[in-house]
């Protein structure tokens, strides 16, 4: 593999296969999408051959079920990656930034100039005339949906439960993101949820121990002011204390929570974190329909 340009955002994941479990996710139309072969990036070989091994756990443990062969090998698992990836990070330096637990699409996704027929096609003929196909575009999932009839809308969600697509204050979150914040616990409730209206995360809904919310309070105290003072740009990362120490907390974090909740860092992908559109015109419908909750 030849890289036309060095990655800025690697993401750590897991995949079937004794491969190296790193991905591009480089804001640039020259990205790798990956693996990446061993070599490459300059990474220390014990390194690569630590981030093989643990890839190839994952298979051994999920095997063909795809199942966790129980929580806490599962939990052990999630929480090396948190550890394999301040060690990835500290190897990379700064300059680029190591993503775990989250594809970061919003941040890596290069800007395109898109047709101004995308989603169909037109052709132009030597003359100048143009041809585009006659009729209709395909009616998206939403129109399709608000299109079905009423008894067969119902008939195909009598076994939803409205409630549990909703937020509510106090509800266990879905998934968290571990980011400075202004006089307040640094972590921040992701969950793609209908309704939510803040993203404030009491540290007695998580259930954490006194001392680690004591670290974050200290981690947030000492890194809130760089966050504020942190440029926008491609151009400008993060401290290398800030990242790895980030790494480190979060995998402290995920360890109390468990492996179902994931703990994000350094970045969350701020559309999954929010209702697709689909979703929320399926909820949309639900709500007109007056249904609470499934039967």
């Amino acid at each position: 593999m030849d890289l036309v340009a060095f990655p800025t955002r690697v993401m750590l994941m897991a995949e079937y296969g004794g491969m190296l479990p790193l991905w591009d996710r480089s804001p640039s139309p020259d990205l790798w999408i990956g693996p990446f072969d061993r070599g490459v990036l300059g990474l220390p070989a014990e390194l690569e051959t630590r981030l093989v091994r643990w890839n190839e756990r994952f298979e051994n443990l999920l095997g063909p079920t795809q199942e966790w062969p129980s929580a806490e090998e599962h939990l052990a698992f999630v929480t090396d990656g948190h550890l394999l990836a301040a060690d990835v990070q500290r190897a990379f330096g700064a300059a680029v930034l190591v993503l775990y637990l989250e594809a970061d699409s919003e941040l890596s996704r290069a800007v395109r100039a898109e047709p101004e027929n995308a989603g169909g096609w037109a052709a132009v003929s030597q003359t100048g005339a143009a041809f585009s196909p006659a009729g209709p575009r395909a009616r998206t999932i939403v129109q399709q949906m608000w299109d079905m009839p009423e008894a067969a809308f119902a008939a195909l969600t009598r076994t939803v439960d409205l409630a549990a697509l909703l937020w509510q204050p106090g509800r266990m979150p879905t998934r968290i993101l571990l980011r400075p914040q202004e006089e307040a616990l640094p972590l921040l409730d992701r969950s793609a949820l209908a309704g939510r209206s803040s993203d404030r995360l009491d540290p007695a809904v998580l259930g954490l121990s006194g001392d680690l919310v004591d670290r974050l309070h200290d981690w947030n105290d000492r890194w809130r002011t760089a966050a504020h003072r942190h440029p926008a740009g491609p151009g400008a990362p993060w401290p290398l204390d800030y990242l790895v120490e980030g790494h480190l907390l979060a995998a402290d974090v995920q360890r109390e929570l468990g492996p179902r909740l994931p703990v994000l860092f350094p970045e969350a992908d701020a559309a999954r974190s929010r209702p697709s559109v689909e979703m929320a015109q399926f909820i949309e419908r639900l709500r007109a329909r007056g249904t609470p909750s499934g039967g």
